[in-house]
């Protein structure tokens, strides 16, 4: 268990929810994960993804447990690269390390939401999102249309253009030194699981978590599944926690 008592204080967890989405992304996971962790879910739009991250490290306590999927995930890679001694772990979904895959689309896209299609457009990402066979499909989509719709079209403009001049991190995966998870959907058809594999073989202290009959956003469509494996992870690392407590960087 990573807390022994009233106390010790629990590690804080940030998450950082995919682009469009916020807090509702990890709800299931921060009531599942409370008694272990600090959860607090922050969500940012900036024109880079480097200010982006200058923004979440502004907000996060000096060290903590990071977990992001999608644009989330991309963000945190670059949080742990600008900030390598303040993340005592890393939770990784759908994301890419490398450059934007298809630039154009993402540009077109762009183009639609600033002519007024941006309804449309989210419907089109709500299309294929989730694994339409998995058995939360429905609850997912759905969720994703709410919070896309709270988030609006300058917070799209924003997420997506940083993500589209993102810098190609490969090359720094194997310099990340804290405990990895990487949790992926099978079914995903936005970051396929061959980017979860391939940060896996780069990552030193990576573990790899591929999740059947699942596409893009784990916590949403196997929610169960995504809070036993971060449980059981949490206690591998857990072990060290007295080190965190003590002021010193888990490694």
């Amino acid at each position: 268990m990573l807390n022994t008592g009233d106390e010790s204080p629990r590690l804080p967890m940030v998450f950082l929810p995919a682009m469009l989405c916020d807090d509702e992304l990890y709800r299931v996971q921060i009531e599942g994960l409370r008694d272990l962790v600090d959860p607090v879910a922050v969500t940012v739009a900036e024109p880079t993804i480097a200010d982006a991250a200058d923004a979440v490290l502004r907000q996060a306590p000096p060290q903590f447990l990071l977990a992001g999927t999608s644009y989330g995930g991309s963000l945190a890679l670059e949080v742990v690269v600008r900030a390598p001694s303040r993340v005592i772990g890393l939770w990784l979904m759908g994301c890419s390390p490398g450059p934007h895959s298809d630039p154009a689309a993402a540009r077109r896209r762009n183009d639609r939401v600033q002519q007024g299609e941006f309804e449309t457009v989210v419907e089109d990402l709500a299309a294929t999102v989730a694994y339409e066979g998995g058995p939360h499909a429905a609850d997912a989509t759905n969720s994703f249309r709410r919070m896309a719709t709270r988030a609006g079209p300058a917070v799209f403009l924003r997420q997506n253009t940083s993500l589209l001049a993102r810098p190609d991190r490969r090359a720094d995966l194997a310099h990340i030194t804290c405990p990895v998870l990487l949790v992926w959907g099978q079914e995903d058809r936005f970051a396929a699981v061959e980017h979860c594999h391939e940060m896996g073989a780069r990552i030193p202290r990576a573990r790899v978590v591929v999740l059947a009959g699942c596409g893009h956003l784990p916590t949403l469509e196997q929610p169960g599944a995504t809070v036993a494996t971060v449980r059981e992870w949490l206690g591998v690392i857990g072990g060290k926690a007295a080190l965190w407590r003590d002021g010193f960087i888990i490694s």
